[in-house]
């Protein structure tokens, strides 16, 4: 089944003086353009006759992404900074839109309204200051895609707007995914083969770690969502986990049980509304722990339950559907893709035979896992790379990794390691405020990372950290550091971070035993200074 992609709508606010800079931006935007994935507006686009001043509010009100090319000129200007950017940032408030500064040339901007946004090109450095323009546009546009990403997470956007009234996949969906059309079809199928009589049975979607399990159990949501009136999602790797989407999904549907004191009342209630209601579906993510599920699942229902598991005995629970790694074709289009070097569009034959090879080879060696084809994408996307010089610079770092520590943990597959190093390393190097954050999330629950025990436990995390935390400027560049390399995801709604459990996992086996113990102490002291009343932290 294909989708139709609309446009995300983006309107440019600008001084005229910055003309010349908005020609290069649209220049740079035109690959996201010819993938149907963006319209832009500004003030140069008005039909002559209109009135100025009503046109352009009509855009800005309209546009999902607001860009503000940010100069003096721009700070001086009336109009744009009463006006325009004032109109931007209670849009941005509102979660009706999403602003971000695109820093042209060099101002003092730290007082705007705007400071405290994930500003562009990165660290905040003019455009006009760097030595190679087009690499600065590079880097605004490799921000902007990653924004666009997210843009299904706003409540008024085009995309969210047709989504059943109850949804909280806290994920956007993956608008590079790619295959496992057989398995979604499967799915549909035996989800429905019970709809009429009660007797509809879990699926699960069971694989290695890295293999796509949450992603496919994703894009099965956004692409049968019309089928619900409510679709749920649990984390399920624990029974605190279990707990606590219980309790957020009483929230969700309003039960009166949701204020209860006792947790058995709010799951006992929410699982009876499982039990009496039809037409919704419910995710239960990383569900590997089968024997934590029984008490949480209504032993009848009209519903469709889907798990995600790396479970292979599923002891009558579900029905397993097994995720293998993507065939060569697919995985080798996925890399070429997620690296921005073709268009959504195009397919493997539409590109040149030596892409082909190197991109096929590429992913053979990353054995089709899309998590690590996933990073090697970003690492292409960020970096600028040739795909030669990757397969270079990917076979130089996997032979450096000692292979006793690649073989310490059985579901950590060596590309994810090797992948990973690189894209670790690079971060580390831009960014070491963001390498330290990865390291505390390491030992954190993957799911719901809180911002607020980075916040309120902040000098609790080191000399390096804890400045970064405390600061929410200098924090949203630490975070869009990793965004880059797809080493965290952020959702803005719940301000929570999400790390997959593969690259914690490797993060900490890269870790010496010294270091191990620094970072779970401070981990400890983190949580315990922000939640200062719980007992036995």
């Amino acid at each position: 089944m294909s989708d139709i992609i609309t446009p995300i709508e983006i309107f440019c606010s600008y001084a005229d003086k910055d003309t010349s800079l908005l020609e290069q931006l649209e220049v740079h935007l035109s690959g996201l353009r010819r993938q149907n994935l963006i319209s832009t507006s500004h003030k140069q686009k008005l039909v002559a006759g209109t009135e100025k001043a009503q046109a352009i509010d009509a855009r800005l009100d309209r546009a999902s992404l607001i860009l503000l090319l940010v100069s003096p000129d721009y700070l001086a200007s009336d109009y744009c900074y009463e006006s325009e950017m004032q109109r931007a940032i209670k849009r941005h408030e509102a979660d009706q839109a999403r602003v971000i500064p695109i820093i042209v040339r060099p101002c003092d901007w730290t007082y705007a309204p705007f400071a405290r946004q994930q500003s562009l090109p990165q660290d905040g450095k003019p455009v006009t200051q760097w030595p190679d323009r087009d690499t600065a546009w590079h880097n605004v546009i490799s921000g902007i895609r990653r924004v666009i990403e997210d843009l299904p997470l706003l409540t008024a956007s085009a995309s969210r707007a047709v989504l059943p009234k109850v949804w909280n996949i806290p994920y956007p969906r993956n608008s590079f995914f790619i295959g496992r059309e057989d398995l979604l079809t499967r799915l549909h199928t035996q989800l429905q083969a019970g709809q009429a009589t009660t007797l509809s049975q879990p699926q699960a979607v069971s694989g290695l770690g890295g293999i796509g399990k949450t992603h496919l159990a994703i894009e099965y949501a956004y692409r049968y969502h019309q089928e619900y009136e409510m679709v749920l999602w649990a984390p399920a790797a624990s029974t605190e986990m279990l707990a606590s989407s219980y309790s957020a999904i009483a929230t969700l549907l309003k039960l009166p049980e949701r204020v209860a004191s006792e947790q058995e009342v709010i799951t006992q209630a929410v699982k009876k509304w499982l039990q009496t209601h039809g037409k919704w579906l419910l995710i239960l993510d990383n569900a590997d722990d089968l024997d934590l599920l029984p008490p949480y699942i209504p032993p009848v229902h009209v519903g469709h339950i889907l798990l995600t598991t790396r479970a292979w005995d599923m002891q009558r629970l579900a029905q397993r559907i097994d995720v293998e790694t993507l065939a060569n074709e697919q995985a080798a289009l996925f890399l070429l893709r997620r690296a921005a070097l073709v268009k959504p569009d195009i397919e493997l034959s539409q590109i040149s035979i030596e892409d082909r090879r190197l991109a096929t080879q590429i992913a053979q060696e990353l054995g089709g896992l899309p998590l690590a084809l996933d990073q090697a994408g970003a690492y292409l996307d960020a970096t600028g790379m040739s795909l030669s010089q990757y397969q270079e610079v990917y076979q130089q770092q996997r032979q450096a990794l000692p292979g006793e520590r690649r073989a310490r943990v059985p579901d950590h597959p060596d590309p994810v390691a090797t992948t990973w190093s690189l894209s670790f390393q690079r971060v580390e190097k831009q960014n070491a405020a963001a390498a330290d954050l990865l390291r505390l999330c390491a030992y954190l629950a993957p799911d719901a990372i809180p911002e607020a025990i980075l916040i309120q436990g902040a000098s609790q995390l080191g000399s390096l950290l804890a400045p970064v935390v405390a600061d929410p400027f200098k924090l949203g560049q630490a975070v869009e550091a990793l965004r880059a390399y797809s080493l965290i995801q952020r959702d803005p709604r719940t301000q929570t971070l999400l790390v997959h459990r593969l690259v914690q996992a490797v993060l900490r086996d890269s870790m010496a035993s010294e270091a191990e113990r620094e970072w779970k102490q401070r981990v400890v002291m983190a949580v315990n200074a922000s939640c200062p009343n719980v007992q036995d932290v």
